[in-house]
């Protein structure tokens, strides 16, 4: 089931929404005035291997 959000949350919230299609593979029906107007998916297959920038605890420390 897609997400769905306001054109203006999309406009304030731009990269999070990028990074909830990218990398877990969600759908975003964004709506202005109550009304569908785009969809935004992937191009490609959701990869767990890809990381996030805010999941750097998860990267092995350099020594």
């Amino acid at each position: 089931m897609a997400k769905i959000v306001s054109a203006m949350e999309v406009r304030q919230n731009f990269g999070a929404l990028l990074n909830q299609v990218s990398l877990l593979g969600e759908e975003i029906v964004i709506e202005r005035s109550g009304k569908s107007i785009a969809r935004l998916v992937s191009i490609s297959e959701p990869s767990s291997s890809k990381l996030d920038f805010r999941d750097i605890a998860k990267l092995p420390s350099i020594k």
